[in-house]
């Protein structure tokens, strides 16, 4: 059905990428046999993609060229990925095939979706945004209902298509931390993770509007208390942090009596959810929890102290080659070896740069992450969205040094890709409103 989706109703497969992403997700395998690499539906799926572009450009001279604009950002993440490949080529840790798949899973779909996403119009882009936000609610739904009956069909599907255990979806079945909601995808926090980031892009589009009407404060009361009662059951706490972060952010940029006032209402919300809820409360001790084992339970993840265990053996290997690192799949080989277990999995995206690709891996992704701010803030003229869209960017880089990335990348750039996109047509729009007075008022003067 996929398949067909995609080479027959092409622009519309490209366009639903985000939405797809979350229903194939890398555990969800095609093929899975001893001595051959693991082959995800999502990856034929992107491969059928990329077949079905090429064969469009090819067959079409005359087809527009269109403005790449992250191109850069791409740019700056690859190159160091490239040299730290190339100066272990000699080692299993030079990650080819890493690389191989960066390129089929996340710059090629990316640049797909944005050819396509440029030609839409604005008022096209916003009912793809209704899309995208019905979507996820409906997974946020049906990750609560999973949650609440203690069953979760499409988890089963996914783990019934492995056959090696070398991909495995963790699965609400798995009771370290008690049973979790995960939607359809293969792990609780990237579940709730794209939950949150979908969630800060619907509002960052809306808040580019000068005034709210009920029905408007109605829709985001609604959507932001569907999507955060599915993330508070993920029984995680870095979607949380995402979500918070960006809020924060948010808030703290409005000037000091915005601030007052929007840090205000926030204290008046959360003492009225942690006096009135009891998962309120859990999730709050269990954030605290972080910093001090004393309050709270135990959510079973890294405190402090165990990452400090992982930053001393990531800064270890880090000094064996400090610019380029040891290979895109040093840190994958040395977890699954089991050699160093106060690494244990890696929980931050820093600790897995040290290693994999040294200070040229770290320098890369801030500059990949500034870009992808800078980009897209340019044409967002409105102050308050502007904000939104820096506590979302801030929020996501949190998430990841708590967490890593555990596939969330993909959908981010989608994201910041509509985001640019939507904005920038809104931009066009006002433009030309703005000359279309400018005349208007002139003309009579000319006569």
């Amino acid at each position: 059905m996929g398949l067909t989706l995609i080479l027959y109703f092409f622009r519309t497969a490209v366009l639903l990428i985000p939405v797809w992403t979350t229903l194939t997700p890398k555990a969800l395998l095609l093929l899975d046999t001893p001595s051959v690499p693991a082959v995800s539906l999502y990856k034929f799926y992107c491969l059928a993609l990329m077949g079905s572009y090429f064969i469009r450009v090819m067959c079409h001279e005359k087809t527009k060229s269109y403005k790449k604009p992250f191109s850069r950002a791409f740019i700056a993440l690859v190159i160091p990925s490239i040299i730290s490949v190339i100066t272990n080529i000699t080692s299993n840790n030079a990650g080819i095939l890493t690389l191989t798949a960066f390129f089929i899973e996340v710059v090629m779909p990316t640049t797909i979706f944005c050819h396509y996403l440029c030609q839409l119009h604005l008022q096209k882009l916003h009912h793809l945004l209704k899309v995208y936000i019905i979507f996820y609610c409906v997974l946020a739904i049906y990750g609560t209902l999973c949650y609440l009956i203690g069953h979760n069909p499409y988890v089963d599907f996914i783990q019934s298509t492995n056959h090696t255990d070398r991909i495995m979806a963790q699965t609400y079945e798995e009771t370290l931390r008690g049973i979790r909601a995960q939607g359809t995808i293969s792990h609780p926090i990237t579940y709730g993770a794209l939950l949150v980031i979908t969630m800060l892009t619907y509002l960052t589009v809306k808040l580019n509007k000068t005034n709210f009407s009920i029905v408007d404060y109605i829709k985001i009361t609604t959507i932001t208390a569907i999507i955060v009662i599915g993330v508070l059951f993920t029984n995680s706490r870095s979607p949380l942090i995402l979500f918070v972060v960006a809020v924060v952010i948010f808030a703290m940029l409005q000037g000091f009596v915005k601030a007052f006032k929007s840090t205000l209402g926030i204290t008046l919300i959360f003492v009225v959810a942690f006096s009135a809820s009891g998962v309120v409360r859990d999730k709050t001790y269990s954030v605290i929890n972080i910093f001090n084992p004393e309050i709270g339970d135990d959510m079973k993840g890294s405190d402090l102290a165990m990452r400090g265990e992982q930053l001393a053996v990531a800064t270890r290997y880090f000094f064996v080659s400090p610019i380029w690192g040891l290979g895109l799949d040093a840190t994958r080989n040395i977890i699954s070896s089991g050699t160093e277990p106060d690494l244990y999995n890696s929980e931050s995206i820093i600790f897995k740069l040290l290693i994999d690709q040294g200070t040229l891996g770290i320098l890369s992704y801030a500059l990949f992450f500034l870009i992808l701010y800078r980009k897209t803030a340019h044409h967002i003229s409105n102050i308050a969205p502007k904000r939104m869209y820096l506590g979302t960017i801030i929020g996501y880089i949190t998430f990841i040094i708590s967490t890593g990335f555990l596939d969330t990348l993909q959908n981010t750039i989608f994201m910041s890709c509509f985001t640019y996109y939507i904005f920038r047509a809104e931009g066009i729009i006002s433009r030309l409103n703005s000359k279309t007075q400018e005349t208007k008022l002139e003309w009579p003067q000319e006569k």
